[in-house]
């Protein structure tokens, strides 16, 4: 038999919706609930932590440069290291019938690499700005809050070299002097080796810059054994509810639609999908890319061997068949954004069969006492790979109504319909696993508040000593203590004597009045907390009467001063 705290909890129902909390001020939190000291704090623990980004960095430069150079024809490359093999002079003509120059090759691969691994270290400087507003309260676990901060460092590091490698196409179409004349199949293999070399390079640089060591806190596998382990019951039920909170976005949602159907809801989805969609579609899409265009670049430059010039190649992409297939790319967008808002407009029968509206961490958990958000994610699954077959379909059509169709785009139509496709689908379910609430509802942030020994990252000006000086901070906390309940009349006295008191009770004009300290910090001035008739005024005396007392004056002569003025 089991005991009350290990028995299963009942089957919550007919749950109302949750209720929506209201956003706190970052600027009133108080310098106890901040986890790193300032942002320049942020910033030099980063910077000790750079090198081992910068390596991967250094690498992925050296790897898109080798890329880049074997893009202009990878197949009449490999034939050319084969013919030095009996002719080591060969080597100097090829790299000068590709438009390059030996003594151009060597500066680049001595200089290029190292200098824009440099450019990509220096946004790494405003990552502390970029983290330093973040809530970890509002956050469901904590994993998710660390991972965010990790993939915001993250981003800045990784920006430079995605730039390079999505507008470098855009510069070929310009018709920029380089070697590159075309978007040629064999530039096209090397550029989708290029991106999949930035998700790698993506993966391995957010590994190396993990927010417990950036912030000082604890990992989230040590906080779960903790949670798990530790023979101190009160604190381990602390760090459970630091590991993980009770997500109140309970399933069905009131109204049925929630928030699927609004253009929020809708890109909200869109970018779940997207984000999952790294994981599953893209990589494939990558290495299918790959093959296909190394091949037709090695049929090229066979079918070239009689020829004189092996350098002039034609582009694979015709502009008619990129004018078909950006409509329709915005078709099977729009149908992927709005898959989730018909899933459960289908999904309706299922409601009455839900045994439990909480949400589970586990999804075999969900899917067993939840039938409607199972039968919701599965459809939406479905709905995705459905509109990318649909798109696959309409883009055969108009291709052959245009008679612009090639071998290349059958190739890939046939591709997209038998590997592409599923893989969006099981891409979409299983961002709708992880996210449907996110559509439905919105950010789990907006519905609780997560419990943790801090609420935010860093603060936004000075320091967390700075803060505690902060007339409006001390004000709030002590609000918030009083508020709180129980005896915390030490807490207060502490708080008053710790600085400048501010007030002598909360019955002085302006005592709770905290709200103004936004609006004071925009302006750059600090609010008038001796106003109307604090102590710091005079006790509420006129401003003749203050004067009169500091000169020594008769308080009944320095009101008919004022009166006479």
């Amino acid at each position: 038999m089991t005991s009350p705290p290990a028995r299963p909890l009942p089957p919550l129902r007919e749950l109302p919706p949750p209720p929506q909390l209201p956003w706190e001020a970052a600027s009133l939190v108080p310098p106890g609930e901040i986890i790193a000291e300032s942002k320049a704090a942020i910033r030099r623990r980063l910077l000790r932590m750079l090198w081992a980004p910068g390596l991967v960095l250094l690498g992925l430069w050296y790897l898109l440069l080798v890329l880049y150079v074997a893009g202009a024809s990878p197949a009449f490359w490999f034939f050319s290291l084969l013919a030095v093999l009996g002719d080591p002079s060969f080597l100097d003509v090829a790299i000068v019938s590709l438009g390059f120059t030996p003594a151009g090759l060597g500066t680049a691969f001595l200089l290029v690499p190292a200098a824009l691994t440099l450019l990509s270290l220096l946004p790494a400087l405003l990552a502390p700005s970029l983290v330093a507003g973040l809530q970890p309260r509002r956050f469901l676990s904590e994993r998710g809050f660390q991972r965010e901060v990790a993939t915001r460092v993250t981003a800045l590091l990784m920006l430079p070299p995605i730039l390079v490698v999505l507008l470098l196409p855009l510069t070929v179409l310009l018709d920029l002097t380089q070697p590159w004349s075309g978007l040629g199949a064999g530039p096209l293999s090397s550029w989708c080796l290029g991106l999949a070399a930035l998700q790698l390079a993506w993966v391995l640089v957010r590994r190396l810059v993990p927010a417990a060591r950036l912030l000082g806190i604890a990992e989230p596998g040590a906080l779960a054994t903790t949670a798990r382990l530790e023979r101190d019951l009160g604190k381990r039920a602390a760090a459970a509810a630091q590991v993980r909170a009770q997500d109140r976005r309970h399933l069905p949602p009131t109204p049925a639609l929630g928030r699927a159907a609004t253009p929020r809801g809708a890109l909200r989805a869109l970018g779940l999908i997207a984000r999952s969609s790294l994981t599953w579609v893209v990589p494939a899409a990558l290495g299918t890319g790959w093959l296909i265009f190394g091949i037709t670049d090695l049929v090229t430059v066979l079918s070239g061997l009689a020829s004189m010039d092996l350098t002039q190649m034609t582009s694979p992409l015709h502009w008619q068949q990129l004018a078909v297939a950006a409509p329709l790319t915005g078709l099977v967008l729009l149908g992927l954004a709005l898959s989730p808002a018909l899933s459960v407009l289908l999904a309706a029968t299922q409601r009455d069969q839900v045994r439990d509206q909480r949400t589970y961490e586990e999804w075999a958990h969900r899917a067993r006492v939840n039938p409607w958000e199972a039968r919701v994610v599965g459809l939406t699954g479905w709905f995705a790979a459905g509109w990318m077959l649909l798109g696959a379909v309409l883009a055969a059509l108009v291709l052959q109504l245009l008679q612009v169709a090639t071998a290349l785009s059958w190739v890939w139509i046939v591709m997209i319909v038998l590997v592409l496709a599923p893989l969006q689908g099981l891409a979409a379910a299983a961002a709708m696993r992880a996210g449907l609430r996110d559509v439905l509802y919105g950010p789990a942030g907006d519905f609780m508040r997560r419990e943790s020994p801090y609420a935010l990252v860093a603060p936004d000006l000075g320091t967390r000593a700075e803060r505690a000086e902060d007339p409006a901070v001390r004000a709030a906390l002590r609000k918030r203590l009083q508020a709180g309940g129980g005896d915390h009349s030490l807490e207060i006295f502490d708080l008053d004597i710790a600085g400048e008191r501010l007030w002598v009770d909360d019955s002085d004009p302006g005592a709770s009045d905290t709200a103004v300290r936004e609006a004071d910090l925009a302006r750059g001035a600090l609010p008038d907390f001796g106003g109307e008739g604090s102590a710091f005024t005079g006790g509420g005396q006129a401003p003749a009467e203050i004067e009169a007392s500091q000169h020594g004056i008769p308080e009944s002569l320095g009101g008919l001063q004022d009166r006479r003025r």
